[in-house]
């Protein structure tokens, strides 16, 4: 890990530095998909809520390139799945309007809220952008209010 670290450039020893570009070590792994790395940087203590300038955490990163199995590490280490941008977006939102069903179905598995909504008003399921995506969370959404009516959230 040590010669990852130092060939992505980060001159400050530590899984919690960040590079010149903002990115920690953790964010950076899981941008590259680097799951072995992100593995070795979540066993020594990274910060799981640190985020981009732009606000998205690591799970969002590596859901930009389809990474199943880093997006597994990352929940079970204890990265937050439903972390929302500073536009309200949701990592489910990005997957759902980038059109990738596996990362989708597997973020609602993981309790992604299809009915999250970002700050202009969307959710996953109306920026869908293709059937698969579209499919995975009309059925979740119908789910997720059923389970809010049973809870007493929602009117039957």
């Amino acid at each position: 890990m040590a010669q990852w670290l130092t060939a992505q450039g980060f001159g400050t020893p530590g899984v919690n530095s960040a590079g010149a570009d903002g990115l920690t070590p953790l964010l950076r792994a899981a941008a590259e998909a680097n799951v072995p790395i992100l593995r070795e940087i979540i066993a020594e203590g990274a910060d799981l809520d640190a985020t981009t300038r732009d606000g998205n955490n690591a799970i969002w990163l590596a859901c930009k390139h389809d990474a199943v199995e880093a997006i597994e590490a990352l929940s079970a280490a204890g990265a937050n799945v439903h972390h929302r941008n500073p536009d309200g977006s949701t990592a489910l939102i990005y997957a759902a309007s980038a059109g990738k069903p596996a990362v989708v179905a597997l973020l609602l598995a993981l309790g992604a809220d299809p009915l999250q909504e970002n700050v202009d008003g969307f959710s996953a399921l109306e920026l869908a952008a293709n059937i698969e995506c579209l499919q995975l969370l009309r059925a979740a959404a119908r789910h997720r209010r059923d389970q809010l009516k049973v809870e007493g959230w929602l009117e039957t």
